[in-house]
C-alpha cells in the first residue's frame, strides 16, 4: 500500500514526519489534521446547498449555521434525487453523501471525545462512552495511517462531490425550486409547493430591488 500523503497549510502530513513529533503534538496534530479537513468538507457541502436553494451570502450563512451537518446531508440527497433529471449522476452524489455521512459520524465521536497519546499505537486513544440502552465503554484507538486514510477520504469526497456539482449543474435544481420547472411530471404538484416555499426568495430579491 503506498505513503498517504496530506496536505495541511504549507506542510505535508506523512507518517514519517508525524513520528518525529512527540507523541502529545502528534496526538493534537492528528485530531487537529481531521477536524480542519472536515470543516473544509462542510464548507463544500454549505456551497453546494446554497447552488440548490439559490442563495448565498448572510443567507447561506445563516442557513448553514443553524443546520447540523447531518440534515444538510438528509436535505441534499432528497433534493437531488427529486429535482436532478439525470439518475446517474443522481445516484453518484447520493452515494457520495452517505460516505460523507458516515465521515460526519466519526468526526462527531473524535469531536466529542476526550483522548491522549495512544499507549497502544502510534496515534491516539478515544475514551468513548456509550449509555443508549447501557453504559458501556467502546475501544477507539486511531493510528497515523488510519487519520490519514480518513483524511484521504475526506479529501476524495470533496473532490468528487465539487466535480459532480459542476457536471449536474445544480443550479438547474435552484431553478426548479424557484419555478416550480423542471421536476418530475407525476409530483407537479409537490413541486409546486417546493417552488412556492423557495420562490420566498425570489419575493425577498424582489423587494429589495424595489425603490
Amino acid at each position: 500500500m503506498p505513503a498517504l500523503i496530506v496536505t495541511w497549510g504549507s506542510h505535508m502530513l506523512t507518517k514519517s514526519h508525524l513520528l518525529t513529533l512527540d507523541p502529545d503534538l502528534r496526538a493534537f496534530t492528528l485530531v487537529g489534521a481531521f477536524m480542519g479537513y472536515f470543516a473544509l468538507l462542510e464548507v463544500g457541502i454549505n456551497a453546494a446547498i446554497g447552488q440548490v436553494m439559490g442563495i448565498e451570502g448572510a443567507r447561506l450563512t445563516i442557513v448553514g449555521r443553524n443546520m447540523g451537518f447531518d440534515e444538510k446531508i438528509k436535505t441534499l440527497r432528497a433534493l437531488v434525487d427529486f429535482f436532478i433529471v439525470g439518475k446517474e449522476q443522481a445516484q453518484k452524489f447520493d452515494a457520495l453523501a452517505t460516505r460523507a455521512r458516515k465521515c460526519g459520524e466519526l468526526r462527531n465521536r473524535i469531536a466529542h471525545t476526550p483522548f491522549r497519546q495512544s499507549p497502544k499505537s502510534d496515534g491516539v486513544e478515544f475514551f468513548l462512552v456509550s449509555a443508549a440502552k447501557k453504559l458501556e465503554f467502546p475501544a477507539m484507538d486511531l493510528s497515523i495511517e488510519d487519520f490519514l486514510a480518513h483524511i484521504d477520504d475526506i479529501n476524495q469526497i470533496d473532490n468528487d462531490l465539487r466535480s459532480l456539482e459542476n457536471k449536474t449543474s445544480l443550479q438547474r435544481v435552484a431553478e426548479a425550486l424557484m419555478t416550480a420547472t423542471g421536476a418530475k411530471d407525476s409530483v407537479t404538484d409537490t413541486a409546486s409547493i417546493f417552488g412556492g416555499l423557495f420562490g420566498l426568495g425570489s419575493a425577498f430579491l424582489d423587494e429589495e430591488t424595489k425603490p
